[in-house]
């Protein structure tokens, strides 16, 4: 049995996975399911979550920081020491559990003024967190961490290329250290590749 990442049909939050997944060179059925098929599917996942993945084993495991986790230790991406791996962490969750859901909500908000207000406060915390970023954690070369690339490189490459479009966002030329993590991360043959061939969505 080979992989299978069950999520709906966007990127959301299943996307740092299929990156990482793209980055380790591991093939993977990407099941993109429809709201019908959830219905049916749902109180038969572990948590009646998704994303959902189904290992080799058959086993299956949902929480979308825990899945893209053990893909980045099964490829060696989440540090070289604990500490390293702590660093790693705090950015992913950053990432993935302080910044994202602020895009998902704009993003799905119907009244334009609502929208409106949310977006300038989206803006503003995201660029408070981004300065501390790139003020003092930048430890590597293009890296969040010393030793080199690792998920939360990947972490923060997925929010400026997947979300910062919702708002017409970008990092422009005040944040050199997170650009240059931003780019090498594009510059992956294997993450390119995934781009190129992924479906177009908007979220």
């Amino acid at each position: 049995m080979s992989i299978k990442l069950t999520y709906f049909p966007g990127k959301g939050a299943a996307e740092l996975t299929r990156y990482i997944l793209a980055y380790g060179g591991q093939d993977f059925e990407d099941n993109r399911i429809t709201g019908d098929i959830w219905a049916t599917l749902k109180p038969k996942t572990p948590l009646g979550s998704v994303p959902v993945v189904t290992l080799e084993s058959g086993n299956e495991y949902s929480q979308s920081i825990a899945v893209a986790r053990y893909f980045a230790n099964k490829f060696g991406i989440t540090g070289k020491t604990e500490e390293e791996k702590l660093h790693s962490d705090m950015i992913v969750d950053l990432m993935r559990i302080d910044i994202m859901p602020l895009f998902v909500k704009i993003y799905f908000q119907k009244d334009e003024e609502t929208k409106k207000t949310m977006t300038e406060e989206c803006k503003a915390k995201t660029l408070t967190w981004l300065n501390k970023l790139e003020s003092g954690l930048v430890k590597g070369e293009a890296s969040f961490l010393e030793s080199g690339f690792s998920w939360a490189d990947i972490a923060l490459f997925c929010l400026v290329n997947d979300q910062f479009p919702l708002i017409q966002m970008d990092l422009g030329s005040d944040f050199p250290k997170l650009t240059a993590i931003v780019d090498k991360v594009k510059s992956d043959p294997k993450i390119a590749a995934w781009i190129e061939k992924r479906p177009v969505t908007p979220m």
